[in-house]
């Protein structure tokens, strides 16, 4: 150990000395407890930062898968929309087609129809001529009566029914 002085001022100045030099530590110390709670609040605030953090990335990352999933369903309805507007176009040109061909077909038969009305109106005429011819007889037959052979008032004409039973 060192040598004490045994003057008494001397004793005081280093007593002052000791109990500044604690005085000092103890401040340095406190200081250093204060700087070590404010450090661990600041890491307990800066852990609970971490989680928060980890917990919106968790947030974020199914957010996002969830939009993933919605996308994919948008993509699949509009491609069965895509799909379904293909279909329903072919099916548009296949009856517009089937409308034209039995527009066509319809044209067709009407054309046959009214041939054949023409034909069948000749045909009468033909008919209810000859019976007509029958039915006056003999003498206007053999050439008594109209210069044709035709009677002066055909049958249709005086409300008797043709063979078919219609009039012209």
């Amino acid at each position: 150990m060192t040598d004490l002085p045994a003057d008494p001022k001397s004793v005081k100045k280093i007593e002052k000395s000791i109990a500044k030099e604690s005085k000092a530590e103890e401040k340095a110390y406190q200081r250093a407890v204060k700087d070590l709670r404010q450090s661990e609040k600041s890491e307990a605030k800066a852990t609970k930062a971490a989680g928060k953090a980890q917990k919106t990335l968790k947030k974020s990352e199914k957010k996002e898968q969830d939009t993933v999933k919605t996308l994919q369903k948008a993509t699949h309805n509009h491609d069965l929309a895509i799909t379904n507007l293909h279909n329903a176009q072919t099916n548009l040109q296949l009856k517009q087609q089937q409308n034209t061909q039995l527009k066509q077909e319809l044209e067709g038969l009407r054309n046959q129809v009214e041939q054949m009305t023409k034909a069948k109106e000749a045909h009468t005429h033909d008919r209810e001529s000859k019976l007509a011819q029958l039915h006056a007889g003999p003498s206007e037959a053999a050439g008594g009566g109209s210069s044709a052979g035709i009677p002066a008032v055909p049958i249709a004409a005086t409300g008797a029914p043709g063979i078919l039973g219609s009039a012209l």
